[in-house]
């Protein structure tokens, strides 16, 4: 926990609060470098006491359904919370209407993850809905980073879709896979394993992601809007441009928000990209047979 607090820190501060190389950005990398470094060797030299046992980890479907939930978490996590973001600041709407225009993710979501959990139990198999996961979270995300101010409803919402329909597949699916090949003494470890690493993958590229949209959006305000502190809009929030700027500046400002927010949903269009390795590596197992909760993570 020390080294993800610290890794957390060094993300979240790095290039926005402190320079990359300020002494104690540096110094949180270090440190957590250190601790994970010396968590893994207390793993490997506890054996079976350990807390996550390496014979756990060293199975194909384990690691690759850690691999899988992080990518994704990352990804989905990411779009969860900046889509709202771009809808207050480029579209200029409130809080409550960025969240009622982003139903279209959060329902097809829901309905995804509904929809895999009766196929997996009548045809058995698990693999393919990760697979339709990677494509289709991987196809969505790259229609995301086209968004721009002046698109179409159609098109946010059908782009929402997309993307919230392939974590609905994929959600319940690495948790199948552990509680499918890990012997009952071992199931309990191996699902929160990959509960975490799906949880710590939306932590720390949220995290990512503020930095890459600070960084973004105060480069685009100071090369297009010259005479704007550019901390004075980033303090300002999202849902009060149109009360700082005059209407020339709010356009300006209006692009570099959408720049900056579709420059961010690159991160995210990355990780989905990634669960490829989880999806791909999975082995093909029935789940006919086994007792097996189905469960979000």
């Amino acid at each position: 926990m020390p080294a993800i607090i610290c890794l957390l820190l060094a993300l979240q501060w790095g290039g926005v609060t402190y320079p990359w190389s300020d002494g104690r950005i540096i110094a949180l990398f270090v440190l957590s470098g250190v601790l994970i470094a010396g968590f893994i060797v207390v793993q490997f030299r506890s054996g079976d006491n350990a807390t996550v046992p390496i014979r756990i980890i060293r199975n194909r479907s384990v690691w690759a359904s850690g691999v899988f939930a992080f990518s994704m978490g990352a990804s989905f996590f990411t779009f969860i919370y900046y889509v709202p973001l771009w809808f207050q600041a480029v579209q200029g709407v409130s809080a409550v209407e960025s969240g009622i225009r982003n139903l279209p993710m959060v329902l097809s979501n829901v309905l995804g993850s509904i929809l895999a959990g009766a196929l997996v139990t009548t045809f058995g198999y698990y693999a393919p809905f990760m697979i339709a996961c990677t494509v289709l979270l991987s196809i969505g995300a790259g229609l995301m980073t086209t968004w721009t101010p002046g698109i179409g409803a159609g098109a946010w919402i059908g782009y929402q879709i997309i993307v919230g329909m392939g974590p609905g597949f994929g959600f319940q699916q690495p948790l199948m896979a552990v509680q499918t090949v890990l012997p009952m003494s071992d199931v309990a470890t191996g699902t929160a394993l990959v509960v975490f690493l799906q949880s710590l993958g939306g932590a720390l590229f949220l995290a990512v992601g503020q930095t890459v949209f600070t960084n973004r959006l105060a480069e685009e305000l100071v090369a297009h809007l010259p005479g704007v502190n550019p901390s004075v809009i980033l303090m300002s929030g999202a849902t009060n441009l149109q009360h700082i700027l005059d209407p020339t500046q709010l356009v300006v400002a209006i692009e570099a928000y959408n720049t900056a927010l579709t420059t961010t949903f690159y991160v995210a269009v990355g990780m989905a990209i990634a669960t490829l390795i989880g999806s791909a590596t999975i082995e093909w197992k029935s789940v006919k047979g086994k007792n097996v909760e189905m469960a979000m993570a």
